[in-house]
């Protein structure tokens, strides 16, 4: 058994949904610092996954968009961007629609916890609202309430 050379009482991980106190959870060993995988995912936006039969950790840099529940009276539409405020983090669209498509509102106010996801082929990548355009086209899923869960920009 190897002798860990210092384990860190204050450490803060900083990343994209914020920080985290590590309190006792980092370790100093052979010049490298080691953290808990799972904080470091999560601080990054990220989801990690235990394969036990293959004794392996599969990391994504997103998390997963939850599927829209029209049962819970969610609602998925498309639409392009008209305007954007970046300030007040608002978007007006226009909808694109067909007979199947339910007619929602064209402004909604972005809640910061809302999931906004660009999607290419089988690849997807977290982005933050500052990183919409106008112009873009988008799928939104709204609750209940029409307010947005989620925002899906593919490419």
């Amino acid at each position: 058994m190897k002798k860990v050379d210092k384990v860190f009482e204050d450490i803060v991980l900083k990343g994209n949904m914020g920080s985290i106190d590590l309190k006792e959870e980092a370790i100093y060993y052979n010049n490298k610092l080691y953290a808990p995988i799972s904080k470091v995912v999560n601080i990054m936006g990220g989801q990690g996954y235990w394969n036990k039969e293959k004794t392996e950790i599969i990391i994504k840099p997103y998390k997963d968009l939850a599927q829209y529940n029209s049962e819970k009276g969610e609602i998925f539409a498309y639409g392009i961007i008209m305007s954007i405020n970046y300030e007040n983090g608002k978007i007006e669209i226009e909808q694109y629609l067909d007979e199947n498509t339910k007619k929602i509102s064209s402004k909604f106010k972005v809640s910061e916890d809302a999931d906004i996801v660009l999607k290419r082929n089988d690849k997807k990548m977290k982005l933050d609202f500052s990183d919409l355009k106008a112009g873009e086209d988008i799928g939104l899923i709204l609750d209940k309430d029409e307010n947005i869960k989620a925002i899906i920009l593919e490419k």
